[in-house]
């Protein structure tokens, strides 16, 4: 493998800061990874896309003026985080709202699904749409459902314009899944592409074949077949998309011929002209022809090609100025689209549509909006107390006894995890690592706060299904004692309900059903634990009594799980008949030992 890197660890970091240093416009948040522009319109609906990097210049090439506020950049063909999610939502917080614009992949819906849903607990409008352009396949590795491609590009363009033309969050949406509707892409693939951390290419191909209904991430196609001519695959193709969308003689397209990033432009235009023949055969307009790398897989060659339906609003929408650093028109000059945004800016600040504020008054309003935390270090008032009572120092030492817990654990939790992938205990103790690393930057002025600080560092850093679980968890157990610097045993009891509920609707925010006690997920040791809380509260029990029944508890519930078979999670299409589910066999763990360490 030959590439210009440094390492593939900077790989993503390296290329975004080269994005912003070439374009001054935008800036790069290296924190959370997200390219945003420097200055925030907060008085239009915002738009936030990403996903994973490689696909450049998808997504942070498209933030600009009439397309996305912000970017947000997973590592390689991997979602971003929620967390990295949920800080682009603050960070593009509008007053009109911010509509998340996400392609149809499992990871990419869950973490944007539950960042919006921390941007909601905080007062800010997020809504979703969901982008399934490809018709190559129905479902795929990476999706349920079809995947999201080069049409996104489209989405982008034609939401950015209405949120330029000041409409409101949900014409927007609405905007935006009409687009969706009348979108339909398919894609062919002559080589592999080489992921910078693999150092060699993700499938082998011959040198005469091809892979037919290729996707983004280098997975397999369709099929594997003969190459053949452009004029054939054109063939091909174009019929193949037109029924899918049920295009009929004399509509009108806009039509996209999208490289993967290692086909040079010529073989793209080329291309091209073989679609145009097909679609002039077909009595189907083209209105408008993009041609060049939008959508790409790293270097992989190839090409996609992408239809959008249009009638005389998404034209509209088409063609109003834009300008990012993938695209740009609508005028002669930078200089030209600069007048623009002044005399809307000016517009804006008069409060006639688009109402908005002019770029001085934008700029105190980002420098207001942002909480500057970098470098910030807290620390704990007082002395540790574990009694009775427990005060934010002695909620600080439970969760930090917690964390060396899971760590010593790490690799029985793996070897406990039978059932699902063998990798639970890595993916937690990620995590808590991370946490104790960062422990000095957690606001630690009250239990709630405390608590909701740590979810933060869970959420990014424990990996799999475990981040958005165990991060849940804890933020609704820190928002059920907000403000309490000290708790009793009442209020330990209702951070364990809540921990329950947020375990709960995180799984009823990814796929429709939360877990409960039978189907064999940490929720049947979680739910036996709280419940000897509140049992032992209503009882009046001492403190250390009521902990050590709800260890107990849990580890009664965790061993229940042997004898059942798996109704969620990755354990639910395997036989785990005979094993305890791995997160509940961790809970049980770790509320023993911590109540024997106190």
């Amino acid at each position: 493998m030959k590439k210009i890197m440094n390492t593939a660890e900077s790989f993503v970091y390296d290329m975004c800061h080269g994005l912003a240093k070439a374009h001054p416009e935008l800036e790069f948040v290296e924190k959370y990874k997200v390219v945003k522009k420097k200055v925030i319109d907060r008085n239009k609906v915002t738009l936030i896309s990403g996903g994973g990097s490689g696909h450049e210049p998808a997504h942070a090439g498209f933030v600009g003026t009439g397309m996305l506020d912000a970017a947000v950049c997973g590592d390689i063909f991997a979602s971003p985080s929620q967390i990295q999610v949920y800080n682009a939502l603050k960070l593009t917080a509008s007053k009109k709202g911010t509509l998340m614009i996400v392609k149809n992949y499992s990871g990419d819906c869950m973490n944007f699904n539950n960042a919006g849903a921390l941007a909601k607990d905080d007062g800010i409008e997020v809504d979703a749409v969901y982008v399934n352009d490809d018709i190559a396949v129905k479902d795929s590795l990476y999706t349920v459902g079809r995947r999201g491609v080069a049409g996104t590009v489209f989405v982008h363009k034609i939401a950015g314009a209405a949120a330029e033309q000041g409409k409101s969050l949900p014409e927007v949406k609405a905007v935006a899944e009409k687009v969706i509707a009348n979108i339909r892409s398919f894609g062919f693939a002559l080589t592999s592409c080489t992921v910078p951390a693999a150092g060699s290419p993700t499938f082998e191909i011959g040198e005469d074949e091809m892979e037919f209904g290729v996707g983004i991430h280098g997975e397999p196609g369709r099929k594997r077949e003969k190459l053949i001519s452009a004029d054939e695959l054109a063939a091909r193709i174009v019929p193949d998309i037109a029924e899918d969308l049920k295009l009929q003689k004399g509509e009108e397209i806009a039509l996209l011929i999208n490289g993967f990033g290692g086909t040079p432009l010529q073989e793209l235009y080329l291309f091209n002209n073989s679609v145009t023949n097909e679609l002039e055969k077909a009595g189907i307009k083209i209105y408008k022809t993009l041609v060049g790398n939008y959508m790409t897989s790293i270097d992989m060659a190839g090409a996609s090609v992408t239809f959008l339906r249009l009638d005389g609003e998404l034209k509209g929408y088409l063609d109003y100025p834009v300008s990012t650093p993938a695209i740009t028109w609508g005028g002669s000059s930078k200089e030209d689209i600069a007048a623009r945004e002044a005399i809307a800016a000016l517009a804006k600040a008069l409060n006639v549509t688009p109402a908005a504020f002019s770029k001085k008054e934008a700029v105190a309003e980002e420098a207001a909006a942002v909480e500057e935390d970098e470098g910030k270090t807290y620390k704990f008032a007082g002395k540790a107390v574990i009694g009775e009572k427990i005060n934010t120092p002695g909620m600080g030492k439970l969760i930090r006894l917690m964390a060396d817990i899971i760590i010593e654990n790490e690799v029985p939790f793996c070897k406990a995890d039978r059932c699902g992938d063998g990798d639970f205990g890595m993916s937690i103790a990620k995590g808590f690592k991370q946490l104790k690393a960062d422990w000095d930057t957690r606001k630690k002025g009250d239990i709630g706060e405390f608590l909701v600080s740590c979810s933060e560092i869970i959420m990014e850093y424990c990996g799999g299904a475990s981040g958005p679980i165990w991060g849940s968890a804890f933020r609704y157990a820190g928002k059920a004692v907000q403000g309490k610097k000290e708790i009793e045993l009442k209020d330990l009891a209702a951070i364990f309900q809540a921990a329950v509920e947020g375990v709960q609707e995180t799984g009823r925010k990814s796929f429709g059903k939360g877990a409960v006690v039978g189907d064999k997920t940490l929720i049947d040791a979680l739910v036996p634990a709280a419940d000897a809380l509140s049992e032992a509260a209503g009882k009046g029990m001492k403190m250390k009594d009521a902990m050590k029944a709800s260890a107990k508890a849990a580890v009664a519930g965790a061993e229940a799980t042997k004898y059942i078979q798996a109704k969620m999670g990755r354990a639910g299409v395997t036989d785990s008949e005979g094993y305890p589910d791995a997160g509940a066999y961790g809970l049980g763990v770790i509320f023993t030992e911590i109540v024997k360490r106190i």
